[in-house]
């Protein structure tokens, strides 16, 4: 799960990611110093992910252009029902404008989610969010 723009659907498509806390940062950001950060907060390698520019657009698919009709329904039925798709749509322009997401998985502790949180704002992290089982929080 390291490094930039990695395939976050390796294993089965991926809707959104789950307890992990979400920034957004606009272009110019050092984001490899927002994942130094992070490890230094006790994150490991495999529980992060940094999302950046076009490329890393096309390798989150939040559309689901690339992975077939059965995700791509899915997410045609959550444009009309679902209250994320506003978050997933605001991802998509973060990143087609040059800037980055930077996404560190807590496991569900409450804890790792506060320090991710306090680490991603600290360095200029935007619309920081919780991804839980059933709930998005704005943090």
């Amino acid at each position: 799960m390291s490094g930039t723009n990695p395939d976050p659907h390796a294993a089965g498509y991926v809707y959104e990611p789950t307890h992990a806390v979400t920034a957004f940062y606009p272009p110019g950001v050092d984001l490899p110093a927002v994942r130094r950060a992070l490890g230094d907060a006790g994150f490991e390698p495999d529980q992060l992910q940094v999302f950046h520019g076009e490329a890393g657009a096309d390798q989150l698919d939040l559309r689901g252009d690339r992975h077939g009709g059965w995700v791509q329904f899915r997410r045609a039925l959550e444009r009309v029902f679902a209250d994320e798709v506003v978050v997933l749509d605001r991802a998509e322009e973060v990143l087609r404008a040059g800037g980055g997401i930077v996404v560190a998985f807590t496991g569900g502790d409450d804890a790792r989610k506060a320090r991710a949180a306090e680490v991603l704002k600290a360095h200029g992290g935007q619309e920081v969010r919780y991804w839980g089982e059933w709930v998005i929080e704005r943090l």
